[in-house]
């Protein structure tokens, strides 16, 4: 179906422009007059290669509901609205989307169903809020809270970044001084060892080995290692039990693996609060939190806990038989379903991971700072130690000094 680029003016006769796909011109113009606008001019965009095509990202999602609330809490319609935003929207990647929801509303569509039709850039959990604030009435409420949400995902993302960033530079900065050593600094000791005809260690001669390895072999040696870190990364992508074993392991790394941890269950308690307050019920919000916690072991265990819930098991009770949700998660749950205020009880946990998360990052990057250096050392007296200590026996024990 093509893309047309248009201009109409509206009932108050102002201009307005947009982008919209209909099967013709006049199917383009029927659509707008339904929204009460007249088609004054339509071409069909026709696509172009681009190299850095626009994307929509947290950025534009955070401004399109951010300024659609404040249009509707100022009393304009969803429509105009959504034209608005659209005009004043830099980004033309969500501009696009923006014109496609317009046109789903123009044919009857709510906005949460208009908004399935764009899952790259609503996922389950804004359409669902989406959803709720419709059936409620709360829809202009439901748009401010997802402006907070945003943010905190923003916040929650960037906290996952940092723990995961900094262990992988420390880990390709020890590899490179490894490879340095293997393939500059040995072949240049072992090739006076060999003159000397001395009689070597095995550690010496392991040592020597990997040094010829990553000097002759090294293309061998790169195709390995980078498929072994492609099928992993497949894996991890994967859903099916080896990626839920991953995910499990991935929270069982020492101090990484607390750092995962408090992050996913901050992501399960804020969602699942935010939904539930909505008016979502329990077993839907679960559904949704499955999806949204980041960690497939975990979505594991919120599916268990969502079967026994249909089954007539409380929230609390649920959840008390797994082992990755502590006792105080747990302990709060209990407290919420017993004083109504299950959603305030779960913000609450999500504030207190959430710092955690923080400080557990922070902590990490001061930790792993003298970790590495340590690590760094301690490579490079090895090699030293199995290079220089067989020439120094030698030079030793022929008497030499």
């Amino acid at each position: 179906m093509p893309v047309f680029a248009w201009k109409a003016i509206n009932t108050e006769g102002k201009t307005q422009s947009g982008k919209s796909q209909a099967v013709d011109q006049t199917a383009l113009a029927l659509s707008l007059e339904q929204s009460g606008q007249l088609l004054l001019k339509a071409t069909i965009v026709r696509p172009g290669l681009t190299l850095f095509a626009a994307k929509t990202g947290r950025e534009q999602l955070l401004n399109f509901s951010f300024q659609l609330s404040m249009m509707l809490r100022a009393g304009v319609t969803i429509l105009d609205a959504l034209r608005d935003v659209s005009e004043g929207e830099g980004n033309s990647a969500m501009r696009e989307v923006i014109g496609k929801l317009i046109d789903a509303l123009s044919s009857g569509k709510t906005l949460s169903q208009a908004m399935l039709t764009q899952p790259k850039v609503f996922d389950s959990v804004y359409v669902n809020l989406i959803q709720a604030g419709e059936q409620t009435g709360q829809f202009i409420e439901v748009l401010e809270d997802l402006t907070e949400t945003i943010k905190w995902q923003y916040e929650m993302a960037s906290q996952t970044r940092k723990a995961l960033t900094y262990p992988i530079i420390v880990t390709v900065v020890i590899t490179g001084v490894l490879l340095f050593m293997l393939g500059y600094v040995v072949p240049q000791i072992t090739q006076l060892l060999k003159t000397m005809q001395i009689e070597l260690p095995w550690q010496t001669r392991a040592l020597m080995w990997m040094s010829d390895v990553i000097l002759n072999h090294w293309l061998l040696l790169a195709l390995f290692v980078g498929g072994g870190m492609a099928f992993i990364a497949f894996v991890a992508k994967v859903p099916g039990k080896m990626r839920t074993h991953t995910d499990n392991l991935k929270l069982k790394l020492p101090v990484l693996g607390k750092v995962l941890s408090r992050i996913a269950l901050a992501r399960f308690s804020y969602v699942l609060a935010i939904l539930y307050a909505a008016g979502v019920t329990v077993t839907d919000a679960l559904k949704v939190v499955e999806k949204a916690v980041g960690n497939q072991a975990m979505a594991e265990a919120i599916k268990s806990a969502r079967i026994q819930i249909t089954k007539g098991k409380s929230l609390s009770a649920a959840f008390s038989g797994s082992a990755l949700f502590p006792p105080m998660v747990v302990s709060m749950l209990r407290v919420g379903e017993a004083t109504g205020s299950l959603d305030k009880s779960l913000k609450n946990v999500s504030y207190m991971y959430t710092r955690e998360a923080r400080d557990a990052v922070e902590n990490l990057q001061a930790s792993l700072q003298p970790i590495m250096t340590v690590i760094l050392g301690g490579i490079m007296a090895l090699i030293m130690v199995f290079t220089l200590g067989p020439l120094y026996e030698s030079v030793i024990g022929g008497g030499k000094i």
